[in-house]
């Protein structure tokens, strides 16, 4: 992670441990990560993991994403962590290792641990420092360019036309005449290249890191400060990110020792760039623009008046520049994490310690739609400030203890989590003084104010015993009481018990083995961990002012009910049993290892939103009926090809498979899809008896023999809703491998999924006006359809060039969703490193301990891909959505150089 930074670190995981499925979304650099650890947990809530870090689990909320209707990603909070300070992490994938942290665990946990400077001796100076540069794979787009810009097979004759025209390519054979353009200027009617190359500019990523060391006797200490500044691909887009760092220990008595860990984060993103739907997205227009335009002549994006320069009828195809340079989509972001843990040494084998800790952070979002935009002409305007606070504290009492071959470790506990969140909203629409954007400056005001309180008390215990140092039984029990359970005559309950048991026997060390197997181990898991209503507010009718009635001569307040769903006090906390078995194996004197395992869970009574009559005010009620299961395999291979004084080799080999099943949703058996799970004719999520995450869309309608159903006009008949796909990877796989010789090392990462599927919205769009390469059949001759009419009868018909449009657009291939599924499969190059460090005997005489530099590079190419026009991991949305993309930020190759020094 430190070699081959990342702005988010957890997207630097990707490939490198088995069952663990990291995809980044096509947002920029400061969007979400969506992590899943043995597949969906559960139907109706969130299933990222718990992340802890230095003993304190931390807030993960994504603070916006966009939906079908567009919107941007205000990134996550796992993104604020500076991988210039994580020392380790370890991934918690079973839920036997993850059941002592509680409901918080079902999804898995990440524990991360920051530098602390125990190891250094007296006094160290570190400066860590990276440049990333980034360039857009221009080279996955391959859109037809024998046809230009104009409709009914014919290039534009005015200005008007071409206007009309819009990103529309259905116009005339290209010849090179002058054609007149959206401005009204004669431009060759020619292919003019790569729009993209010319648009996105050559991003960077500049990391710069200095650390302080210190430690002597009984005590530790160290403070860093970084500095990370991003200019994106999108024009008009970064951010820069500042980190510091405050770490020590100190031994305060002879028993009594203490640890303090504190981070302050300031984030400050400037115009995250729009997504999925047209409005104000600079992808769409970029990516569609008619082969004879030249995108650099939509520049400066705006007219003498100071309004949008138009390069469509179309109000919603935003002239790119205008987007990127007039739209304004800033947060900013302060955070602090810390924690402190104190312990006592009340004999050599007994303990208690304390721990506390503290995550908050403060959040602005500002957006506005600048006045003169063509959809909203008088402009838009939209501020939210949040404030986030959540502390968590434990109080442990522990017991380590001998006998003989006997040996247990005891840990008594009691946690206690409580959560805050207030979030104020101000927008309005209609700038009254041009270009003055405040949020004074317009006519139409309104406000929404939230305020949410979530609260989990614990008492918890966890056993350790042995037996001759081979033979290992662990066992963890939490109770967990929930804040989002509990009212006054409930009956169902509002607390939950998670145990777990592991065992594991160490047979190498229990009978004499032969000299080649160096270790081996076989161990079995159960837990039964889950959740609890995340939410707050789900039991009882929540009211609030949301706004005044103006009266004649006063202003009254009006209230509401705030609830969205239909309230169910008498919800109660879900739950999900896995059993586990694995195999740990290391031969030949650790030359070969294998680490295997199997595992199969089931969630039950998951809390989940069901339809129900509108007639009762609401459209969902939340109710515990949801059921799902997986199971699955992890494996690592690993191995030491070569191993000799000046040369090494060593490789390792991990492969994830997860077996999704929605095993009910609601009695009726209705599909779930979660919120922002949409796009055109297609939803993402969960239907019974398939894998969460399936691809449910409009299809074609065809007969027993497979012919596609046609209408009168030669257009395929758009059929109803099936499952078209599914949008996880259950299958996931990485290869690493490192050489060293002498003083170089040399070092990548080859990644791959398979078994899923994406809707491309790219695709449907780019059949919709003319961009995609199949739309090039029929143009001069007509496009001739075989298969069946509505009663069964065969049917053909050419298509003439005119009416090829129409097959193409809204009642034809536009609408069925199932026309635009890809195979989702991918072999990627993920991550490149070739580094030197400077020989000792170089800096015998120099102030310098250590220096390193090296050539540096991530996602350079695919070594396999199945999609067209689109990367496979592509998505506009890190929550519900899963397999939809629709014109997010285009993919980027990265490469530059690292420098290490230590003093």
């Amino acid at each position: 992670m430190a070699d081959v930074k990342q702005v988010n670190a957890i997207n630097s995981l990707q490939g490198k441990v088995a069952g663990l499925n990291v995809t980044g979304a096509a947002t920029g650099p400061a969007g979400t990560s969506n992590v899943l650890i043995r597949g969906i947990s559960s139907v109706g809530g969130n299933n990222q993991p718990l992340y802890v870090v230095d003993g304190i689990p931390i807030d993960n909320t994504n603070l916006g994403s966009a939906s079908q209707w567009g919107g941007s990603d205000f990134g996550d909070g796992i993104s604020s962590i500076n991988p210039d300070d994580i020392e380790s992490i370890s991934v918690l994938k079973g839920g036997a290792a993850a059941a002592l942290y509680g409901s918080r665990a079902s999804n898995g946990v990440i524990l991360i641990t920051t530098k602390s400077g125990r190891e250094q001796q007296g006094l160290g100076v570190e400066y860590a420092g990276s440049v990333l540069f980034e360039n857009v794979m221009s080279d996955i787009y391959d859109f037809q360019k024998e046809y230009g810009q104009g409709t009914n097979g014919e290039a534009p004759g005015s200005q008007q036309e071409a206007l009309s025209a819009g990103m529309q390519a259905w116009g005339s054979r290209l010849d090179g005449s002058n054609v007149v353009q959206f401005d009204g200027v004669e431009r060759p009617y020619s292919n003019q290249g790569d729009n993209l190359d010319r648009f996105y500019r050559t991003a960077y990523t500049l990391t710069n890191t200095i650390a302080i060391t210190k430690a002597g006797e009984g005590y530790n200490l160290r403070f860093s400060a970084t500095d990370l500044s991003n200019e994106d691909v999108m024009p008009n887009a970064g951010l820069n990110r500042k980190s510091f760092s405050l770490n020590g220990g100190a031994q305060l008595a002879e028993k009594l020792s203490l640890d303090v860990n504190t981070k302050y984060i300031l984030e400050d993103v400037q115009n995250r760039p729009r997504l999925s739907d047209a409005p104000g997205n600079a992808n769409f227009a970029v990516v569609l623009s008619p082969s004879n335009i030249n995108v650099e002549d939509y520049k400066p994006g705006y007219n003498e008046e100071g309004t949008e320069r138009r390069i469509s009828s179309s109000t919603y195809h935003q002239n790119p520049y205008w987007s990127a340079y007039e739209f304004s989509n800033n947060s900013l972001k302060n955070r602090f994490i810390g924690s402190s843990t104190l312990r006592y040494d009340i004999t050599d084998w007994m303990y208690v310690m304390g721990r506390a800790g503290l995550d908050q952070y403060t959040a602005r979002i500002t957006s506005v739609e600048p006045f003169g935009t063509a959809y909203v002409p008088l402009g838009s305007m939209t501020e939210i400030a949040y404030n986030t606070k959540s502390v968590d504290a434990d109080a442990m009492l522990g017991f380590n203890k001998d006998v003989g071959k006997f040996s247990g470790e005891i840990i008594l506990g009691a946690n206690s989590n409580d959560k805050k969140i207030e979030r104020t909203e101000l927008r309005g629409t209609e700038f009254v003084i041009p270009n003055l954007e405040d949020i004074n400056n317009l006519t139409n005001k309104n406000y929404d104010y939230d305020f949410s309180q979530v609260k989990r008390n614990s008492l918890y215990f966890s056993t350790e015993f042995s037996y001759d140092d081979y033979l290992f039984l662990n066992v963890t029990g939490r109770q967990d009481w929930f804040s989002t359970l509990s009212l006054a005559g409930k009956t169902s309950p509002n607390t939950y018990f998670y145990p777990s048991a592991n065992t594991s026997f160490v047979f190498t060390d229990a009978f004499d083995m032969p000299e080649w197997m160096t270790f081996g181990k076989v161990r079995l898991g159960y837990s039964d961990v889950a959740g609890g209503g995340d939410d707050a507010y789900q039991l009882a009718l929540a009211y609030g002012i949301f706004d005044t009635y103006n009266g004649r001569d006063s202003s009254v307040p009006l209230g509401n009910i705030s609830n969205n769903e239909l309230p169910n006090q008498e919800l109660k906390p879900f739950s999900k049993q896995e059993y586990e078995i694995g195999l740990n194996l290391q031969l030949f004197e650790s030359r070969l290892g294998l680490d295997f395992a199997y595992y199969t869970n089931k969630t039950t009574d998951d809390i989940v939103p069901i339809s129900i009559s509108q007639a009762s005010g609401y459209s969902t009620a939340i109710v515990n009926i949801g059921e799902l299961t997986n199971k699955g395999v992890e494996m690592l291979l690993t191995g030491k090809p070569v191993k000799a004084e000046n040369f090494s080799w060593d490789i390792s080999y991990n492969l994830g498979y997860n077996e999704n099943k929605v095993v009910k949703t609601d009695n009726d058996g209705n599909p779930l899809f979660p919120e922002g799970s949409s796009a055109n004719n297609i939803e993402s999520g969960a239907v019974e008896g398939e894998p969460f995450g399936t691809l449910y869309g409009t299809t074609f309608i065809r007969d027993e023999q497979g012919r596609i159903q046609y209408d009168s006009n030669g257009s395929p008949t758009v059929g109803p809703r099936a499952v078209l796909g599914n949008g996880i990877a259950p299958w996931s796989m990485g290869l690493t491998n490192n050489f060293r010789y002498k003083n170089w090392n040399l070092s990548f990462l080859i990644d791959a999924k398979f078994g899923a599927d994406i809707y491309s919205g790219t695709s449907a769009f780019a059949h919709y006006y003319g961009a995609s390469k199949n739309t090039l059949e029929g143009r001069e001759n007509g496009l001739e359809v075989n298969g069946v009419d509505a009663d069964g009868n065969a049917f053909s018909q050419t298509i003439t060039p005119e009416d090829l449009p129409s097959y193409y657009k809204e009642g034809g291939i536009y609408d069925i969703a199932e026309a635009h599924i890809q195979d989702a499969d991918f072999i990627k190059f993920r991550e490149f490193s070739l580094g030197y460090s400077l020989p000792e005997n170089m800096l015998e005489n120099t102030f310098i301990t250590s220096a390193n530099i090296s050539v540096i590079g991530r996602n350079l190419f695919f070594i396999k891909r199945e999609t067209e026009n689109i990367d496979p991991e592509s998505s506009f949305n890190s929550r519900g959505a899963r397999g939809l993309e629709r014109f997010g930020l285009p993919t980027s190759r990265s490469y530059g150089l690292n420098v290490n020094v230590k003093f």
